[in-house]
């Protein structure tokens, strides 16, 4: 199996994706990284070992199957386990990624403490999941974080002081619910910074 032989408009939605989850901050270097499953198989795309998400290129996607075996010559990432997890675990998946955007990864380390009546208004960070640490690559991570996303309703997993993973039926619609995920968690954590800070009183003349 051969990149070649793979949709080049699903290849070229690969590096998009990629490029774009360095562009809005949602990872840096060479943390986090996308899966794409490829219709009616058992092959996924996944990015290459070491390899950082600006830098992705066609020659840099790995191809594996749902065993982690690899089909061509590009080694896969670090984290090949979780997606496969994640894939396996919710029926229908057509992307994954796991991603380390600042507020979300700061909010994944506390969401254990809060109530959800502080969540109230952040419908998609109530519902999320928060899983202990876990080394990164282990089949222990992969299996903390892929295990949730069996229930229907769960959309995002947090891993302790290792970012987030969602799930899409394609690679826009995971993108998509990274960046709102970002979104909301930033605007929460900023809101409970301000409702602690005083006020500033307005000079008088």
């Amino acid at each position: 199996m051969k990149i070649e032989d793979i949709s080049p408009a699903r290849v070229r939605d690969f590096v998009e994706v990629s490029h774009r989850l360095r562009l809005r901050g949602l990872t840096t270097g060479g943390g986090g990284g996308i899966s794409i499953v490829v219709p009616e198989s058992d092959i996924v795309m996944i990015k290459g070992w070491q390899i950082a998400t600006e830098d992705v290129t066609e020659e840099k996607i790995s191809l594996v199957d749902l065993d982690g075996r690899q089909l061509n010559n590009v080694k896969p990432c670090l984290e090949t386990p979780l997606h496969l997890e994640v894939i396996k675990a919710r029926p229908g998946t057509g992307a994954v990624i796991h991603a380390h955007p600042s507020y979300a990864t700061a909010f994944g380390n506390i969401k254990s403490s809060l109530s959800d009546d502080l969540l109230k208004n952040y419908n998609m960070l109530r519902k999320a999941v928060f899983t202990r640490y876990a080394a990164p690559g282990s089949l222990e991570l992969a299996k903390d974080v892929g295990s949730p996303f069996k229930e229907e309703d769960v959309m995002c997993v947090f891993m302790e002081d290792h970012g987030v993973t969602v799930t899409g039926k394609d690679i826009y619609d995971a993108y998509y619910r990274m960046d709102m995920l970002e979104g909301y968690a930033k605007s929460f954590l900023l809101t409970m910074i301000f409702k602690h800070l005083p006020l500033a009183h307005p000079a008088r003349g």
